[in-house]
């Protein structure tokens, strides 16, 4: 669909319109007290707002034309709080600059791949030759406007000036950071992964001087990122949940890892991160062989998973939700909780 199809701000005022304030104050506060601590039972709840149906009709744009224009990229996050809108859900409101997995990535030069337009997927990205990974390790840092990252900032741009033009999606609707995967998620990305696993093996200095370049890029894109959303700086939005800090780093990569090599490859990195900023990591996968040196990490506020029927769970709400630590579980159902404290759990089904 073309753009000129789309009149954004009659979206935008359809949603100004069906925010209901008390409403809206009595979730983000819910949600802000879970992120203190202060939720007295479990797991977590927060309430849901009533049912708001749109007078408009709202299509669909496929992610690949999203993903080509500035505009269409917004509108079809705003599909996302349409249907939240619609359907009555208890989650925060949210946007983000959706562009896929290779934000980080396709600065140091890989090459986006995009899925059939029947997918409607986001696209990824091809993995560097060797020569072409070496070379990384002896380039500068790249710029702000290397790969993704002048169509993160003017979506930046774009909706922090509909914050000001509209004081309820300003107030109500959060801006997620965009997906800066994890240190070693991308490097995986970037090497292919039986390169980058032989490279752990056999070549740990290099292995280390692509973790350090890209974790400094990660910081560079957060610090650009909070500067147009400093609200994001205490309390950040992830995966329909909000939590302590302003990061939500990724881990996928850990499930293929012994501990040995998460102890020597990713937590250094994640720790660098976090203790930066705070906040969150996430997980697909298995990875209560890891969680346990996960959970040791300072400036973690919490854990998201999926999958939990690859995990013993047990171990995981023993490392996590029995220490203070947050774990949200996007997942059909709740594994059993009995014996554990379930007040630091939140279900995202």
């Amino acid at each position: 669909m073309p753009t000129a199809a789309i009149d954004l701000e009659r979206y935008l005022e359809d949603i100004e319109s069906r925010l209901i304030p008390a409403q809206e104050e009595d979730i983000l506060d819910a949600w802000m007290r879970w992120a203190n601590r202060e939720n007295g039972s479990g797991p977590y709840e927060a309430p849901k707002r009533q049912p708001a149906p749109s007078r408009l009709e709202w299509p669909h744009i496929p992610i690949n034309d999203a993903i080509a224009d500035d505009t269409l990229c917004l509108y079809r996050e705003l599909e996302g709080v349409n249907r939240a809108l619609e359907n009555g859900t208890s989650y925060i409101l949210r946007v983000r600059a959706n562009y896929g997995v290779g934000n980080v990535s396709t600065c140091f030069g890989c090459e986006t791949f995009v899925m059939p337009e029947e997918t409607d997927t986001l696209p990824n990205v091809k993995a560097l030759d060797e020569d072409a990974v070496a070379r990384m390790a002896e380039a500068p840092l790249p710029g702000p406007d290397a790969g993704n990252m002048p169509a993160i900032e003017r979506f930046a741009r774009l909706f922090s000036g509909i914050q000001q033009r509209y004081p309820r999606i300003g107030r109500f609707i959060r801006p997620e950071q965009p997906d800066l995967q994890g240190p070693v998620d991308n490097l995986e990305l970037i090497m292919g992964s039986s390169p980058m696993f032989f490279a752990m093996m056999d070549d740990a200095e290099l292995v280390h001087a692509l973790l350090k370049k890209i974790t400094a890029l990660m910081e560079r894109c957060m610090d650009t990122w909070l500067a147009y959303f400093p609200e994001n700086r205490k309390f950040a939005n992830y995966f329909r949940q909000v939590d302590r800090g302003m990061i939500c780093v990724r881990d996928d990569s850990a499930m293929n890892l012994s501990v040995d090599f998460f102890d020597e490859y990713i937590a250094p990195y994640d720790s660098r991160l976090l203790k930066k900023y705070g906040g969150i990591v996430h997980f697909c996968g298995r990875g209560d062989h890891f969680i346990g040196h996960l959970a040791e990490l300072e400036g973690l506020a919490g854990i998201n998973m999926s999958q939990p029927h690859l995990n013993d769970m047990n171990k995981v709400y023993a490392a996590t939700i029995d220490r203070g630590i947050h774990l949200g579980l996007s997942a059909p159902k709740i594994p059993d909780t009995k014996g554990h404290d379930a007040r630091n759990l939140v279900w995202l089904p």
